[in-house]
This record gives structure tokens, sequence and C-alpha cells, in this order.
């Protein structure tokens, strides 16, 4: 629905789009790749929980800490996966790669449902579970470690290679382009997790996890051949190697001439900068970072202030390679986001609905006269139905409404957006407080409540991804240097994976410290025993303190859209 917003809005750009390669033709191809890969993936990881109680016997705690430091692998993997991209393989053979090694990681989680000593046996009719032994975990955390490199891979440059198909475009085209483009891209991922919470998780319940598995592994290998199918027409952006080189080599600088005094005011020729480069001054923004740059009155500084790259690679003071303004407004662009960066944190608490799975499985979800029982992990589809349903009418209905009070062609800035979105998942962990509260009170009582009234806080939490997720991925690629667009996107799992270690921190402090006393815990397996409304009021009040704590780093950050025009080298593979 949202690419026919970018096709409409933009036909005009495309027709002056003369290249061979990419633009809107190689779309179909990524977002092939990108759909069925996030309904093979969700599709193993919204019911995984329930597999992990059901066929592994592992507690509720144990399986929800097993997931949240699996979460915690695949969201960090991205971070040398970008930098590998970025700097060598470059975007296509990144994403390429990753999808083979998903394909392999179900391959593994197949044959645990399909092997026969591949898992624990079933439970006896005494109840009687037999636990995992090695060889059951061996099985299982091979499909989690091929996962999570696969992750590494698709993760930080699926997007980001999409976004490059564009980069041809004149910039302001561009820049309205990127939008719908991110917008869409969010769309087709909930259009993905639909599929992925209704269909498969339905198999999963109610016909077997043999082929509960199966049909995601089957949807991988599609994803990976509709992307290599698609290889002619792709533009392709090669690794910069020089890209992180150059943040480290300012780092360096910077505390090698800690002790350099900067002039008062800066002015050209006293930094360092390549030959006919659109950076020749540093900004006054971390204004000490300068002096990484800083113009020292050397025989060798002279030599490499406005010289080529292969003069600064042979001359400098101290025998050490000169840093340019380039590479130090780099720097300071990767240090200015990091802020905005650990308040969204939270999002990855919030977000976690893995809980709600198991309260559903105590509440009554049936429906219609023929009393069909909905599956407990399909009740997610509401999350993703309102998260593309926003998405996908943002561009045409929500910001031409908006902008007539803001007066921003976006309609909101992309800091509110990330704002929003961190109130929204607030909202959404203290409407979980409420509900689990009531559903408790009720089931000590001996009454049923439907499972539906768990439908706000998933919609909430959709609200709060539509809103605080796309507005982290356009922050992030927008503020930083495209030739970082890898890093830019793997942000975003960075901070997923720290909140998934949070999370499963969280989850173990909460439950040792409440059975203190021979007390009995928050997070024990019957739910009506325990009190996991304590532990999302928890996550609340967390939620506030950090709302508050993000309103403070973007007072620091400044307007955002006011960065430097980085000197960005052409390094895109020509039709």
């Amino acid at each position: 629905m949202e690419r026919s917003v970018a096709f409409e809005t933009e036909s005009a750009g495309e027709e002056c789009f003369k290249g061979k390669k990419g633009g809107f033709r190689a779309l179909p191809f990524i977002f092939s790749n990108e759909m069925l890969e996030k309904v093979a993936g969700f599709g193993l990881n919204t019911n995984m929980i329930t597999y992990l109680t059901d066929k592994y016997h592992l507690s509720t705690v144990t399986s929800q800490t097993m997931l949240f430091v699996w979460g915690a692998i695949s969201n960090f993997a991205p971070i040398p996966g970008a930098i590998v991209a970025d700097m060598y393989l470059g975007r296509f053979m990144a994403v390429g790669l990753g999808s083979v090694a998903c394909l392999i990681g179900m391959v593994f989680l197949w044959l645990t449902a399909t092997v026969p000593g591949a898992r624990p046996p079933e439970c006896n009719s005494g109840d009687q579970c037999a636990p995992p032994g090695t060889r059951h975990l061996a099985w299982l955390l091979a499909g989690f470690a091929f996962l999570s490199l696969g992750a590494g891979g698709v993760r930080p440059c699926s997007m980001a290679f999409g976004a490059d198909q564009f980069s041809r475009h004149p910039k302001q085209r561009r820049a309205r382009i990127l939008q719908a483009y991110f917008n869409a891209y969010y769309a087709s991922i909930g259009v993905a997790f639909t599929v992925a919470v209704t269909a498969i998780v339905y198999l999963q319940d109610n016909v077997s996890w043999n082929v509960g598995f199966a049909v995601p592994m089957g949807l991988m290998l599609l994803s990976t051949v509709s992307f290599f199918l698609g290889s002619s027409l792709y533009i392709k952006e090669k690794g910069k190697r020089q890209m992180f080189a150059g943040i480290g080599s300012a780092v360096g600088a910077a505390i090698r001439n800690r002790r350099a005094r900067l002039p008062d005011k800066t002015v050209d020729g006293v930094y360092h900068h390549l030959k006919d480069c659109k950076l020749a001054v540093p900004t006054d923004k971390l204004r000490f970072l300068n002096k990484a740059c800083l113009f020292r009155g050397t025989k060798e500084d002279a030599l490499c202030n406005g010289s080529d790259a292969a003069a600064s690679e042979r001359h400098g003071h101290d025998g050490k390679r000169p840093c340019t303004v380039d590479q130090v407004e780099q720097l300071k662009s990767a240090i200015r986001v990091l802020p905005i960066w650990s308040s969204t944190i939270f999002l990855a608490l919030a977000l976690n609905q893995s809980f709600a799975v198991k309260q559903a499985d105590t509440m009554d979800r049936s429906v219609g006269a023929g009393r069909f029982r909905v599956p407990s992990g399909s009740l997610a589809v509401f999350n993703m139905a309102t998260m593309s349903l926003w998405s996908a009418s943002y561009d045409r209905w929500v910001a031409p409404a908006l902008q007539r009070y803001t007066g921003n062609s976006r309609g909101l800035t992309m800091k509110q957006r990330i704002g929003g979105g961190l109130l929204l998942a607030t909202a959404s962990t203290a409407v979980s407080a409420v509900v689990e509260g009531a559903r408790r009170r009720r089931a000590l009582r001996g009454v049923t409540i439907s499972a539906f009234w768990l439908v706000p806080q998933f919609a909430l939490a959709g609200l709060a991804e539509a809103f605080g997720i796309i507005g982290e991925i356009e922050f992030f690629y927008t503020e930083l240097p495209k030739s970082m667009a890898s890093f830019s996107m793997s942000l975003l799992y960075m901070a997923f994976g720290v909140g998934n270690l949070a999370g499963a921190l969280i989850v173990k402090v909460v439950q040792v410290a409440s059975m203190r006393g021979g007390r009995t815990g928050w997070l024990v397996d019957n739910l009506n025993v325990g009190h996991y409304d304590y532990y999302y009021w928890l996550l609340t009040g967390y939620g506030v303190a950090n709302f508050v704590y993000f309103a403070w780093c973007c007072w620091v950050y400044g307007e955002e859209g006011k960065n430097v025009e980085w000197e960005e080298d052409d390094n895109t593979e020509q039709p």
C-alpha cells in the first residue's frame, strides 16, 4: 500500500533517473527477500517460548531468559556485520550471505522437530517431564547460532541496501523518496508479521511443529533465491575500507594532540583537509575534537594540508598519518547520536510481548459460533496490524494534516516521532499491568476473561513501533554519513540487543528479589500465583524516567537535519 504512495509521488523522479540499475525496478526483489525472511523469522520467534516450554520442558523464566539472550546476540551481531559490510563485502554480499546463514539455522530448528531424539521425549502420563540433555540443546543452539549469524548480515544491510537504489537521485528528491521508502519497508514487515502470527502459528499449535518449522524454512529458501535473482538490477555500493579506520585515526589524533591549543576562531588554513574537499573547516560542535585535525605548522603538515589522499598517507607529524576534517566530523556525528540512541533501549523491553503469550494461554481465546480458539501467539497480529496501518497512512494522510500545524513537511520531526514512540511504549506497559492485575484477580475468583483484553496493549506497542522505530531508523540514516549506512541501521539492533540483555537481567533480578524470605516470586510459572502485573509496573516506571532522559538528550543534541555536507567517495558500481 505504502509503496504505491512512493510510486505516485516520485514517478517524475523515476523518469529523470537514467541509469540502468537501481530505482524502483530493483525494489520488488529486495522487498520480496525481506518479507519472506520476516515471515519465516517471525513465524519462528513469535511462538518459540511455547516450543521451549512445551517441547523442551523449560520453565517460563528459563525460556524467556534464553530468548532474551538469543535476541541480544542476534541484535549485537549487526555491529560487526555492518563493519564488515561497509568496509569489505558491500551490502549486497552481506545480505546474500546472511540469508544463506538464516536458511541453515532454520534447517537446524526444523530438524529438532523432525529427527527422533533431537529433543526431549514427551511427558509421561504422570506429568513427569525429562529435562533437555546436551545433545538436545546442541541442535537447538546450533539453529539459534546460524540465525544470529545471518541476522548480522541481513538486519543492518537489507534496509540500507534498498535505500542505496536511490543514491543517484538529487538530494531533496531522494529525501522525500526515503521517507516513503522507510514507511513502506516497515509496512511490508507488518504484512509479513501478520501472516507469520496467524498462518504459521496456527500450523504450529494445531498441526505440528514439524510442519510449523518446515513452512518458514521453505519461505527462507524462496527469500534467498529471490534476492539473488535481482542481482543484475541492483546498485551495489562497494566497501569503503578507510571509513572506520578514519574514525579510529580521529580518536588517536585527538588523544595525541590533547594539549594543542585551538585558535579562537574556526578558520580555514589551520586544519588538515583533502584537496577540493567540501569540509575545509570543522564545526564548533564538540570543538575539543578539532585538535585531531589541527595544522601544527610542521613541514609534514604543510605538505599534507590540502593535498590528495596519497600525500596524506605519506606525511604526518610524529610519524602519524594526519587526520582530516572529514574524519573528525564523522567521529562527531557518531558520538552525538549516542545519547539519543541510549534512550531508545527501553523500546526493546516494552515491545517484547513473550509474557503476553503465556497470559493468553490462561484466558478465553474462543471466537465465533464454532468456538474457534485463537492461538496465543496470533494475538500479536494486533501489534503489527496497528503498526502497518499507521505506517501505510502516515505519508498520505497523517503527515499532510500535521504539516498545517507544525510547518514540517514530514509532519513531525524525527525526534518527535521517537519521543512519541517512547511515550506510547510506556503506555503499553501500563495497560499491560492493569490488564494482568484484572486477569489475575478474576482468575483467583474462578472467572476466565477474554484474551482480547490484551488487544489494547498490543495495539499501543504497534503504534510505539510505528512512531519510535521508524523515527529512529530515519534519524540515524539521515544524521550519519551515507558511507556509514549499514552502521546506522545496526544502531537500531544494538539498542535492541542491549534491551534484550537488560530484559534478561531485570527478569533475573526481579525473580530473585521477589523470592526473598521464602515468598512466592513475581514471575513463577503459575501466573495466578505470581505477580506479572508488578513486573509491568516496574517497566512503566522505567519508561517514565527514560522519557525525561530522552527529552534532555534532545535538548543537548540541538536541531536535527543540520549536519555537515559529507565528503563521500563514489564507491558505486556503474551500470
